[in-house]
């Protein structure tokens, strides 16, 4: 059974972005499950599995909703299953081990040149699962990026630019704003959680200046962050990258409370 629970958390975190793992790590006595039991939570509040049921596992259900919603490190309560705690009569105790589990964040990183291979080897540094988009073939070259790391050759329209996800990140670090727009053409009314693009105040300008002609809307241009990264004074590559996932992890965690 516990195989089986773990098997299902990919595919609950890639539907539901996080959830809770509650585990017996302590049986002791007469007790309804017994220790390595799991149960997982979701922030709907329904659960897959069971480590027992009753008034217990409805304790252990609030303490995993409260978990989601405020976040935290993994942590133990403990459970008596006596009649002064909630009516049980057994007379065993349970330690429940309570781990928070989110899905890995998702970044698409548009150019793969000296800051796009850069802003990769970071923000996999910073647990992000990346994905690198190029029209040129030829910067594409695996051996400059982290292992296994999915490279996309797009059409030079940018057309086939894979859509992200709503809590995906998008960092547009092309080789310049042509590119930079054609891949915001792309993207436009795709829903995404945050979407930055490297450049001067002059090229920002130039291109929403472009773009307004073909019938932005201010609202469509202001969520782009431009320029990107946090303004650290940052030159070089590395340094920039550096700007960038700092903040996206600024992002990331203010979107996290405002959701809690």
């Amino acid at each position: 059974m516990s195989r089986e629970v773990l098997e299902l958390i990919p595919e609950l975190l890639r539907t539901h972005g996080r959830l809770v793992m509650a585990m017996i790590v302590s049986a002791v006595g007469s007790t309804p499950r017994e220790t390595t039991a799991r149960m997982l939570i979701l922030p709907d509040g329904t659960a897959r599995s069971t480590i027992g049921g009753g008034k217990f596992e409805s304790l252990v259900l609030a303490e995993a909703g409260r978990l989601l919603q405020e976040g935290g490190i993994p942590f133990t309560r403990e459970y008596p299953f006596v009649p002064e705690a909630f009516g049980a009569v057994c007379g065993g105790v349970v330690t429940v081990l309570f781990e928070l589990l989110e899905r890995a964040p998702r970044l698409l990183v548009v150019g793969a040149g000296h800051c796009g291979r850069a802003l990769a080897r970071a923000a996999v540094l910073a647990g992000y699962e990346v994905t690198v988009a190029d029209e040129r073939a030829e910067q594409l070259e695996p051996a400059a990026f982290p292992p296994g790391l999915p490279l996309v050759l797009v059409k030079p329209d940018y057309s086939d630019l894979p859509l992200p996800q709503p809590d995906d990140a998008v960092a547009l670090v092309s080789r310049g704003h042509v590119t930079d727009g054609l891949a915001l053409r792309r993207l436009r009314g795709a829903p995404v959680g945050y979407l930055g693009m490297m450049g001067s105040n002059a090229k920002k300008k130039a291109l929403f200046g472009e773009l307004r002609g073909e019938g932005w809307t201010d609202d469509e241009l202001a969520r782009v962050i431009t320029p990107i990264g946090l303004p650290i004074g940052a030159r070089s590559p590395q340094e920039i990258a550096v700007s960038i996932v700092a903040q996206l992890i600024e992002q990331r965690r203010k979107s996290s409370n405002r959701t809690a």
